[in-house]
């Protein structure tokens, strides 16, 4: 499951640049250099696993009371959640009132010309739908340092294209970007819907599998 978690990183850059693209073509105005960077990401890649540590401890006691076949399925609940929160107003003020406090905190002057993990850590924290899915989607790798590893390596993987940007001399949001992010909400949906009804041992072969307890495995070909 972990390399899922770098292919993951990569194939959602796209959604990176558009959130982040203006914040990395910042510091690239600030005269960064590729140290300078390499610590801004590693604040970000460890504001990832401690989203990990903080949905791991909210699912932990599902694997204290040896339910983890409900893991799967409280996953794809707060996925769900978090993409309908896009059709909610009042809670979608408060994640933009969030994003815009943290962006505030990061464009402020006091971080300086020089590389800052603390930065990077906010950053990191920014409210996003990729990197709180994969933070949810970490808790099923079985323990808390499984976890935090994924995340990590989920970071990895949506470095190069925020390397790329903040190299570019300018940045535009074009409307394929913005559709981009139109489309994210509703993937999530997607996603959490799946992972409930896979979750949910139905019974259905491949889709939605029976859960054999006393093995702790699920039977996915045999209906």
């Amino acid at each position: 499951m972990m390399w899922s978690a770098f292919i993951l990183g990569l194939l959602g850059s796209l959604h990176c640049a558009a959130m982040c693209g203006p914040l990395m073509l910042g510091l690239g105005n600030r005269n960064y250099n590729w140290f300078s960077f390499a610590v801004h990401h590693l604040g970000r890649w460890l504001a990832y696993a401690g989203l990990a540590a903080l949905f791991y401890l909210l699912v932990s006691p599902l694997y204290v009371f040896e339910l983890q076949q409900y893991v799967a399925l409280v996953s794809g609940i707060l996925i769900l959640l978090y993409g309908l929160k896009s059709y909610i107003p009042p809670v979608e003020r408060i994640f933009r009132k969030l994003t815009e406090y943290l962006s505030n905190q990061m464009s402020s002057n006091t971080w300086g010309r020089t590389g800052n993990i603390g930065l990077g850590f906010l950053n990191g924290l920014l409210p996003c739908g990729l990197s709180f899915s994969a933070a949810i989607l970490s808790v099923n790798t079985g323990n808390l340092t499984n976890a935090m590893t994924y995340m990590i390596l989920f970071g990895i993987g949506t470095t190069p294209v925020l390397l790329i940007i903040s190299s570019l001399p300018s940045w535009g949001r074009a409307n394929w970007v913005q559709k981009v992010n139109s489309w994210l909400p509703r993937m999530m949906i997607l996603a959490g819907f799946l992972l409930i009804i896979r979750s949910a041992g139905l019974g259905i072969p491949y889709l939605s599998p029976d859960y054999n307890a006393e093995e702790e495995k699920m039977e996915c070909c045999e209906p």
